[in-house]
């Protein structure tokens, strides 16, 4: 879709990150590529958010159009991930990502690809959501996908995303319960040979289990994993709170261990 470039800003002398796609047009406007680069520039000014990511500039030169972007030295949550997280980290992370959501939704906006890789950190350890090319904005007039079309990240859907039935904020909410477990297990909550077969399992396999040390979190997954959107949180606030009421009661229990 783009490529990534780290640019030193003269303005201010710091690192940026530029995100750099062909400016393309077909017989009916801007196409599809360029149509969601112009998508995440306008969600990014929209929603000012301290675990949004930052962008800077939107600038077209020729016939390519760029961001400019914050740039984050600590790299994703995916890479973090593989260091291993504590059950008190997943939480506050989980809780970070809850709280950019509930600015997302509350502008109207899904985010539809949410995953450890478009989670990113910055020095401080502080959580920020990027990529919102697959967003989808209520306000926003771009036709960006076709009705029942399935796209995102098969390991992270929804069951209605994965079946392109229509999606609504608690989808979300779903793709951050498979990350919760990810970061808490150390695995996916399903796996399978194919894209398909995985798709399948988020409708059709029981909620995965969580280790018996961590049995006090799984009244959370249910929530968040739930087969039916009604069965789960109802917004991000609602989610939000939950996780940070299970995090006082993890750190609460580990002081009286």
């Amino acid at each position: 879709m783009s490529q990534l470039y780290v640019a030193e800003s003269e303005k201010a002398g710091t690192l940026v990150v530029l995100k750099v796609t062909p400016s393309r047009r077909d017989e009916s406007g801007i196409d599809q590529v360029f149509a969601r680069f112009l998508q995440e520039y306008e969600i990014a000014q929209r929603v000012r958010h301290p675990n949004i990511v930052r962008l800077y500039e939107l600038g077209v030169a020729d016939d390519h159009a760029y961001l400019a972007m914050e740039y984050f030295q600590r790299g994703d949550l995916r890479r973090r991930m593989k260091g291993g997280v504590s059950p008190s980290e997943s939480l506050g992370f989980a809780s970070q990502i809850a709280r950019a959501l509930s600015a997302l939704h509350g502008a109207g906006i899904l985010h539809r690809d949410l995953k450890p890789g478009n989670v990113m950190l910055r020095m401080d350890g502080q959580a920020a959501l990027i990529d919102f090319g697959l967003a989808k904005h209520e306000a926003l007039d771009y036709d960006i996908t076709d009705t029942g079309m399935i796209f995102g990240t098969p390991h992270y859907m929804s069951p209605e995303q994965g079946h392109g039935q229509d999606l609504d904020p608690r989808s979300d909410l779903y793709s951050l319960g498979v990350m919760l477990f990810e970061m808490l297990t150390g695995r996916k909550p399903y796996t399978a040979d194919n894209p398909m077969a995985i798709i399948y399992m988020h409708r059709n396999a029981p909620t995965p289990k969580l280790p018996e040390s961590l049995a006090d979190l799984q009244p959370l997954l249910d929530r968040l994993l739930g087969k039916e959107a009604r069965e789960r949180f109802k917004n991000a606030a609602e989610c939000m709170r939950a996780i940070d009421s299970a995090r006082a009661a993890w750190l609460s229990k580990g002081a009286l261990a």
